[in-house]
């Protein structure tokens, strides 16, 4: 056989580019090589910490608020026949607090197994798990596409089995992994947009996901633009792609438009979505904050506050909100760059929390976890930009555009989950290329 029949056959686990990934016909597949038992292992994994570790045992204190916090409480209005309402402690009308398909599907949960019951929260955090087992799917497919099979199977094995990883879907009644996958799946589809011309009915599919991206997790939809710019940039008839994206856009547009509608019926104006930003910046730029949030002016925490939510409205409370948080930002421009500066800060080193563990508080390694991973995260960037890997872009975006939004509020560490698979892509892919550097002593001879 040739040399270069002898390349051909190699394979394409080592990321090369040119190489077959198909087996000979006497050569079985490794078990750890299959798609499915990754997805699998993910799913059992989370199930098994859900069920043997209790963690659907919501503590029931201030009537089960840490099930689901605001979305528990709107999922338990919908299901006790109040409609989409009351998203705090006490009764106080329509809201628009969150995107709304997270707590209709939390509310069918209640309907089904009872509101704050334990089987509808081993229900939901089985729901959460799906989705968190399936994003080792997309990000398997997204690093085949970008790095090659060896570096995507290791990316999808860390996310697999990484406690951290197991940890959202298991522990916290919200849609963060449900929003993680359908991020991932978007990206994924944006990849493969770019590198053919997309049909109509693709472009078609791709707005539907971005509908119902909005109607999950609304802050995600500013990293649409950027999918778009992508998928026009590689294509050879821009022009007229155009057209594609503009029928993407009003796709999207389509889904969220009932949501829309009952929103100006309910509050009279319109309300994109959701309307709780104003009350999320003016948690943490006041006069009382230290660039954090500051929950003892929060309705669901002060007596207070919760009076005033409830004598105003939603709407006029969170224009009131936004009247303050602007005044703050006009009198005092200073602290707001400076609250601002340590948000970025907090984003990717955590927010300041106590982690006592046998009597030692290791608040420093916590901190200096969170900022090595993101540290290695753009120095893997780095790499992909530098050896010109395809998509390199949208991994930029995903690391330095998502997080923008979220220097302006709390910085809460879930806020980060839906761009971590790409982080961990980007962290395998680093120690992928760091194997292939040699160090040599400054004293070794050289045998030249």
């Amino acid at each position: 056989m040739s040399g270069a029949g002898r390349t051909n056959l190699q394979s394409k686990e080592t990321g090369s580019v040119g190489t077959s990934t198909a087996p000979t016909p006497f050569q079985a597949r490794p078990w750890h090589h299959s798609l499915f038992v990754i997805v699998l292992t993910a799913l059992l994994l989370r199930l098994a910490v859900i069920t043997i570790g209790h963690t659907y045992r919501i503590t029931p204190r201030r009537d089960h608020f840490q099930f689901g916090w605001e979305m528990g409480r709107l999922a338990r209005s919908i299901a006790t026949g109040h409609g989409f309402s009351s998203p705090t402690d006490l009764p106080s009308g329509p809201s628009a607090w969150a995107p709304p398909l997270y707590p209709y599907i939390l509310a069918a949960d209640f309907k089904l197994l009872g509101v704050y019951s334990p089987a509808s929260a081993w229900a939901v955090l089985a729901f959460n798990s799906i989705f968190a087992s399936l994003t080792c799917l997309t990000l398997y497919k997204i690093g085949v596409r970008i790095y090659g099979a060896g570096v995507a199977r290791a990316a999808a094995w860390t996310w697999a089995v990484f406690p951290y990883a197991i940890y959202w879907p298991t522990r916290v009644v919200w849609e963060t992994s449900l929003s993680t996958f359908l991020l991932s799946l978007a990206l994924l589809l944006t990849l493969r947009m770019s590198d053919k011309i997309p049909r109509l009915r693709t472009w078609i599919g791709f707005g539907m996901l971005w509908g119902i991206i909005a109607l999950t997790n609304t802050a995600l939809l500013r990293m649409l633009p950027f999918c778009l710019l992508w998928i026009l940039y590689r294509s050879p008839h821009r022009s007229q792609q155009l057209w594609g994206a503009a029928l993407c856009l009003f796709t999207a547009g389509l889904v969220v438009t009932p949501w829309l509608v009952r929103n100006y019926e309910v509050f009279g104006k319109f309300v994109f979505i959701r309307d709780n930003l104003p009350l999320e910046m003016h948690e943490a730029n006041n006069d009382q904050s230290a660039g954090l949030w500051t929950r003892n002016e929060h309705p669901g925490n002060d007596p207070e506050a919760m009076l005033r939510f409830q004598e105003l409205g939603e709407i006029r409370y969170m224009e009131e909100k936004h009247q303050q948080v602007q005044q703050f930002i006009h009198e005092n421009p200073r602290r707001f760059v400076w609250f601002t500066l340590e948000r970025v800060w907090y984003f990717w080193a955590a927010p300041p929390q106590a982690t006592i563990v046998n009597g030692y508080d290791l608040m420093i390694a916590r901190h200096t976890e969170f900022l090595l991973g993101g540290i290695l995260a753009f120095a893997g960037l780095w790499l992909t930009i530098r050896n010109r890997r395809p998509g390199w872009f949208l991994f930029a975006c995903f690391l330095i555009v998502y997080p923008a939004p979220y220097y302006l509020v709390n910085p809460f560490v879930r806020y980060k989950h839906p761009i971590e698979p790409i982080m961990i892509l980007l962290i395998v892919y680093l120690f992928a290329e760091a194997r292939q550097v040699t160090l040599r002593s400054p004293f070794q001879k050289s045998t030249a």
